[in-house]
């Protein structure tokens, strides 16, 4: 498969509103012609890797991170990180045991994401490893694994690099998706982080992480950014940064997962029409009226139990529910909530649709 990715300043991907501004001009065929010799031209900046690794190691404690001594696997998914990651170990005295490193056309194929933590698990417990570290196929998302070789959930990955980010002080705001726990704003309000919430859209992500005062950004699914170094998910840097702000806590990584708050966070997917959709928003808008609302995207209801929030997926006939209260069963009653609401608008369509087709 081939993934085509267009990216606005300052280096973020393409968010949704400009998307939608190109499409349409596209698609009305408004497109400005230039003459033959105004055509820009393909350049290739020579040098890049070093020049990347050089700039990260500038941004980094070095001697925070050589003093430590870091042992750890590197799984790097078959992706181009293997040509970057080896240009930063080095200069950091970081000890590696690595796999799956970057493959050709004629390579065998390549081992899905499961196997490839499954198999960091077994190298971490066999050479005694402070953590292992698993990259997707476009090197954007970071996967851990303790010392113990056991995975170190998303969510809870999450969670400690706002803990550790608080931790080392500094202040600023930290981004994270609409849909993540609340238990996010306890671990910043602790350390003295202001928390900014953004859509769910990942394009999103990047686009808050380049705002000012951002000094970190996050969503589920591995995805990190650090924006004084680059606005974009980038698991090379996001381990590098980890192992920066574990180099001064003398802990262990399940030490410190341990110690993080838990998540309730229930989800679910309702198959749902693409048609459907806007009737579903405009009737539970209209429904949950006089509720306290958060309409950052799709529809979140707060209250004393807790939140839950309904939201269309933007490339399957899907809608999301999300819902979290102060414990499992609160989270599920807010889930069945809004899951009843949304079944209730489907079935009425479906009725209607039926009662037409009879007539």
């Amino acid at each position: 498969m081939i993934k085509v990715q267009f990216f606005e300043q300052p280096g973020i991907q393409m968010t949704s509103t400009m998307e939608k501004e190109v499409e349409k001009h596209f698609n009305r065929r408004e497109l400005r012609r230039v003459p033959f010799g105004d055509i820009g031209a393909v350049t290739y900046p020579a040098r890049v890797r070093e020049g990347y690794a050089q700039d990260l190691l500038s941004d980094l404690d070095v001697d925070a991170i050589r003093a430590r001594g870091f042992r750890i696997v590197v799984d790097y998914g078959y992706s181009a990180s293997s040509f970057v990651l080896p240009l930063l170990l080095g200069p950091l005295e970081i000890e590696a045991v690595s796999a799956h490193g970057f493959t050709t056309e004629t390579a065998a194929t390549a081992a899905s994401l499961r196997e490839s933590i499954g198999h960091t698990k077994r190298l971490v417990s066999a050479i005694g490893a402070d953590l292992g570290a698993v990259f997707d196929r476009a090197a954007e998302r970071l996967f851990l694994v303790d010392e113990q070789g056991h995975e170190l959930p998303v969510e809870r990955t999450l969670l400690l690099y706002l803990r550790l980010i608080g931790a080392a002080g500094g202040g600023g705001k930290v981004a994270v998706p609409i849909t993540v726990t609340a238990r996010v704003e306890d671990i910043a309000g602790e350390a003295g982080l202001e928390v900014v919430r953004t859509p769910a859209a990942p394009a999103e992500l990047t686009h808050a992480a380049a705002e000012d005062g951002i000094v970190f950004a996050g969503a589920l699914g591995g995805v990190y950014v650090f924006p004084q170094f680059l606005p974009a998910h980038d698991s090379v840097t996001s381990l590098c940064k980890l192992l920066e702000l574990l180099a001064t806590v003398d802990r262990p990584l399940s030490e410190l997962a341990a110690d993080l708050p838990r998540s309730t966070v229930v989800h679910r997917q309702i198959a749902c029409p693409w048609a459907a959709k806007g009737l579903v928003m405009r009737v539970l808008t209209e429904r949950l009226k006089g509720r306290e609302l958060d309409l950052t995207d799709g529809i979140k209801v707060i209250d004393e139990r807790g939140w839950a929030e309904v939201l269309p997926d933007p490339d399957e006939p899907l809608v999301h529910v999300y819902a979290e209260g102060e414990n499992e069963e609160l989270s599920q009653e807010l889930e069945a909530e809004l899951h009843a609401l949304v079944d209730e608008v489907l079935g009425g369509q479906e009725s209607a649709v039926g009662a037409q087709i009879s007539s």
